[in-house]
């Protein structure tokens, strides 16, 4: 692996968590002199990692404005969790054919870190469960293609989720949460793939429904977060909140 091709992974990553964890807000612009600055590189690398951001769904590059953190509708947010209802459905049916006794582990583990989130009412804690969760369970699959495909949406709407919780807006944590796994869980330890397909498919499905007036909620900050200036760079963001 050359230098270059290292500056620019640890370009990505660096650049990628800021935007996960809501230091960098939605519509922030991704200026690569001061992106390189702050990250104390040269901004040859910087630049083919916002390419690759941008391949991920998580920047857009706009003529004349550059790079930015990307923004999210109501429409793209709820087309998200349609495409999760049928990948994650395909996961737990395979996940039932496939996994073994190291994977339900995993898995179970990850559903504790949900129940646990909960009772701390810990909404950052709960985003990164929740994904801990879904993707222990693509990973029993054994499909790494699915898990490529998966992932990749995963950290979309994860990235949604943080900037809900960084903008003040985080979803309600209720104590119903913490068995809101447990058919998925039960069908895949029954090995049976068509019960983990249907309540897999379900439980998005649900939680599209449940978090209707969540998404409005993020939706509109994302809208008030677009009525400010965007010439800032991303050294000169306002804190998160």
């Amino acid at each position: 692996m050359s230098a270059i091709t290292c500056a620019e992974e640890i370009a990505y990553m660096e650049i990628k968590q800021r935007i996960l964890d809501g230091r960098l807000r939605p519509g922030a612009r991704l200026v690569h002199r001061s992106v390189a600055k702050e990250l104390g590189m040269s901004s040859n690398p910087v630049v083919p990692a916002l390419r690759m951001l941008e391949r991920e769904g998580l920047v857009t590059n706009t003529p004349g404005l550059g790079a930015c953190v990307r923004r999210w509708s109501r429409e793209e947010i709820i087309d998200s969790y349609r495409i999760r209802a049928f990948q994650e459905a395909l996961a737990a049916r395979l996940c039932a054919e496939r996994a073994g006794p190291a994977d339900l582990a995993v898995i179970e583990a990850a559903n504790e870190a949900i129940q646990q989130s909960v009772d701390d009412n810990d909404p950052e804690q709960n985003v990164r469960a929740e994904l801990a969760f879904h993707m222990a369970i693509v990973r029993g699959a054994h499909c790494p293609d699915l898990e490529r495909i998966v992932e990749n949406l995963s950290v979309v709407h994860r990235s949604m989720t943080a900037f809900g919780v960084n903008l003040n807006v985080p979803r309600l944590l209720t104590p119903s949460i913490r068995k809101i796994h447990k058919p998925i869980i039960d069908a895949i330890k029954r090995k049976d793939p068509d019960a983990a397909e249907r309540v897999a498919r379900k439980h998005v499905e649900d939680s599209l429904a449940r978090n209707l007036a969540w998404i409005d909620k993020v939706s509109a900050a994302m809208s008030n977060e677009s009525a400010r200036p965007t010439t800032r760079s991303s050294g000169e963001q306002p804190g998160t909140s």
